[in-house]
């Protein structure tokens, strides 16, 4: 099939209006139609913000990659455009891999990866190089120069097979580019390049090199600065499952270090994994015009089922709700993005002790938020159950005498398989949590098909996928022992901004 952004659009146009939406996200994004994996190209330009995501619009399984195009002002209302990238040239005829995008002088520049792969069945055909777009926010062109960096950049020994997902920003009067890249003995490492016209690239060197305890191969490198330190964000393969990190077949990984701009090396202080849920992978940053580092990754992993592709519902795929990232000592810590609070509605607050099971009125839904706080006095467990029906619920729950928190899904609806790796971890995700004064605080999102969890805020986040039935939408609050308990919920719609008058509700129960 001849692939061109043309006929990409006229395609999305013609079919989106057959897409079942049962499933479909209120406030997290997804594609009008098909299927979306990695967030590309995040970055403020032209006074909004700009997602571009890996895309096959003609399904809703893995394809044939395009970049997917859509603006916002806030973050949570999203405009789609044209499809901006498809693959139509020799050197990217398989796919356009992920990548970035900066403003430079008023254009808006992508650098993504051209993926070349004449035999499925025979890796060692693969070439992946890297190629610029330029454009003006609605309309991308691909340089003649293309492809600007190719295996002839690459020393002796390192994979020509696996380069991709350049990460791109400029410093002064030169532009680099973090690479994700497989060393000659199997292990991932991140490639650091150097110009001063996208055109021409110079290799600077290796700027992190990994082992075998932290995958085969590392993609979607992200690479800034956060206040005096450096971070570096990868996507490795192949983890290693170590205690409760890298439970699942890829992982997302941060490192807090120190950068040395004049040999290019990154020297990390510390590591942690990004996020301890089931599906989190591959996500990128960007700095806004109020200076703060926001993230958005793809609420999904590699491996497993689909439901509503296996229902044949049109589309595959979301992102998650972007975080600001803040960093603490060394220590990344995760935040909602503050104008989420726009859409809140119908608020109900409640403080009251909590011994067994309980529901409260007006504390249920389907796109919600709910701000939770537990402080156990003689409780051994507590927590809480969401989108709770018949037969269905996700429980969130802190075990005391272990120190852990845990995500499960097991009985959240629609069944999700899991790849051999993730055996004996099904179901269920669970990270050690330290009490805060003796208080867990948790901030719980829930979308038609997802729940993210900020835990202690923001120092530890679990994001997962659910298909539960649109009537399960009670809450259960459960303390073995007595806990106090202090709840606010707000229903989230997106039509609906703050401040219109549409009152709230406040319950105080001693």
């Amino acid at each position: 099939m001849f692939f061109s952004t043309k006929h990409a659009n006229e395609y999305i146009q013609a079919n989106k209006h057959g897409v079942n939406e049962n499933y479909k996200p209120s406030y997290h994004f997804t594609a009008e139609i098909g299927w979306i994996n990695d967030p590309n190209g995040c970055s403020f330009y032209g006074g909004q913000y700009h997602l571009f995501y890996q895309y096959h619009p003609y399904s809703s399984k893995n394809g044939s990659m395009h970049w997917g195009h859509a603006v916002s002002n806030d973050l949570v209302e999203w405009s789609h455009l044209p499809v901006a990238l498809a693959p139509d040239q020799a050197y990217d005829i398989n796919g356009c891999f992920s990548g970035s995008a900066i403003e430079d002088n008023g254009k808006h520049v992508i650098m993504y990866t051209g993926h070349v792969q004449p035999n499925s069945g025979d890796h060692s055909l693969t070439r992946q190089t890297q190629c610029i777009a330029i454009g003006d926010g609605l309309e991308y062109i691909k340089i003649a120069e293309n492809p600007v960096l190719t295996s002839e950049h690459l020393p002796d020994g390192f994979s020509i097979q696996d380069f991709r997902d350049p990460k791109l920003w400029k410093d002064g009067n030169h532009y680099y580019a973090v690479i994700g890249s497989r060393a000659e003995e199997g292990v991932g490492q991140i490639l650091l390049y150097r110009s001063t016209d996208l055109k021409e690239w110079v290799y600077v060197g290796v700027l992190l090199k990994g082992n075998p305890i932290l995958g085969h191969m590392w993609e979607c490198p992200d690479f800034f600065q956060l206040d005096d330190k450096h971070v570096l964000i990868i996507s490795p393969q192949g983890v290693e499952r170590d205690g409760y990190k890298h439970h699942n077949r890829d992982s997302v990984v941060y490192m807090v270090g120190n950068f040395d701009n004049a040999n290019g090396k990154f020297e990390p202080t510390s590591y942690d994994e990004l996020d301890y849920g089931f599906d989190f992978y591959a996500p990128q940053s960007l700095i806004d015009d109020k200076g703060r580092r926001i993230l958005i990754g793809w609420m999904q992993s590699w491996g497993r089922s689909i439901p509503v592709d296996d229902l044949d519902h049109g589309w595959s795929g979301m992102m998650t709700l972007p975080r600001e990232l803040r960093v603490e000592g060394q220590q990344i810590t995760q935040h909602p993005i503050s104008e989420i609070e726009s859409y809140r509605r119908n608020h109900v607050h409640i403080r009251t002790a909590l011994r067994g099971q309980r529901r409260i009125e007006g504390v249920e839904g389907v796109q919600l938020e709910l701000m939770v706080t537990f402080k156990p006095k003689d409780a051994s467990r507590f927590g809480l159950k969401v989108r709770q029906g018949e037969g269905e619920e996700t429980l969130l729950f802190y075990d005391i005498d272990e120190g852990v928190f845990t995500l499960d899904r097991s009985s959240s609806g629609l069944g999700i398989s899991t790849p051999p790796e993730e055996e004996g971890v099904n179901g269920r995700r669970s990270v050690p949590v330290a009490l805060r004064d003796g208080v867990l605080s948790l901030r719980v999102f829930l979308d038609r098909s997802s729940v993210e969890v900020f835990i202690d805020g923001g120092v530890r986040t679990m994001s997962a996928t659910i298909y539960p039935s649109s009537s399960s939408a009670g809450i259960m609050f459960e303390s073995v022992g007595e806990s106090e308990l202090v709840v606010d919920k707000w229903d989230l719609e997106r039509e609906y901004i703050n401040g219109l008058g549409l009152g709230e509700r406040d319950l105080i129960n001693d």
